[in-house]
């Protein structure tokens, strides 16, 4: 198996980041196949065809020492976390941790643990064609369209410490949903035009919070740029667009990071993958710009 790019840390104490993949779609409600996405991930960013500086100049193998943990195939979600919950209590003195999905409900596995498991509040910033904010959804309250309503109901991110980025798929019910919680929604037509506006979002949302946790659901891009997702919608942000919303981020502190809904049984071209391993270079690059190692 291909490491996460190409992880050159063999002694998991020496360490200041890890990766865990969590091989788990059996919430997606559409095309299933992002179990298999965490492999795909560690293929593209090892490849080299790929140099490891991103576009502040910095080369994040000079930074990062990352352990790879390898994946998890677990039969249910509550298996998952208690995976997680594992990795995460032995782990608390990193500075960035990293879960490849899988479908989005593994977020509110990753982020239930993480709550556990560290000191102080939360904030969350959502990347996302969807807000994922149903009560239920075919019948399952933990699908991957319920996600961010369970994060919310179940206490683990305060709903004024999360914003929305990229949202173009909402529903009524949902929409009215997150004006009631007062979660704060970046649209896709508002990421092309006003990049200041959701600056400051951000800095409202997560001014006072103590750790800060990205989530990115690669349908936050236009099918475009990425067509191996489970649930594609058309009208979104560009690739380049989504690495303008990374140097957005660049002074925060962000604490974990996991990518879901990526397919590759539809990324017939390669290019899902290939925007992935870009956001994951420049993430990357401006993590380790702000972070004293």
């Amino acid at each position: 198996m291909s490491l996460f790019f190409g992880a050159e840390t063999e002694n998991r104490d020496e360490a200041n980041a890890i990766v865990l993949g969590l091989c788990w779609d059996k919430s997606s409600s559409f095309r299933k196949g992002s179990a298999k996405a965490p492999s795909t991930i560690r293929e593209y960013t090892s490849s080299r065809i790929y140099n490891s500086y991103a576009e502040n100049n910095i080369n994040i193998k000079d930074y990062w020492k990352i352990y790879d943990l390898g994946n998890v195939v677990p039969h249910s979600l509550f298996e998952a976390f208690q995976v997680v919950r594992e990795v995460v209590s032995g782990n608390q003195h990193l500075n960035l941790l990293i879960f490849l999905g899988g479908d989005h409900s593994i977020t509110y596995v990753t982020l239930k643990a993480l709550k556990e498991a560290l000191n102080g509040s939360w904030g969350l910033i959502y990347l996302d064609a969807h807000p994922d904010l149903y009560e239920c959804y075919d019948g399952d309250p933990y699908s991957h369209a319920c996600t961010a309503r369970r994060i919310v109901e179940d206490g683990i991110v305060n709903p004024q410490h999360i914003i929305q980025i990229g949202i173009r798929a909402s529903t009524a019910e949902q929409t009215a949903y997150a004006k009631y919680a007062k979660i704060k929604t970046v649209t896709a037509s508002e990421v092309y035009k006003n990049a200041e506006k959701f600056s400051s979002l951000i800095t409202e949302a997560l001014d006072e919070v103590d750790n800060i946790y990205v989530s990115l659901d690669v349908d936050i891009l236009d099918p475009a740029f990425a067509p191996g997702v489970g649930n594609p919608e058309g009208g979104g942000i560009t690739s380049r667009n989504l690495i303008e919303v990374v140097y957005n981020l660049k002074e925060l502190n962000i604490k974990a990071l996991d990518i879901v809904e990526a397919n590759p049984d539809y990324d017939y071209s390669g290019i899902t993958f290939s925007n992935i391993s870009k956001f994951l270079r420049e993430f990357l690059g401006i993590t380790a710009a702000r972070t004293s190692f």
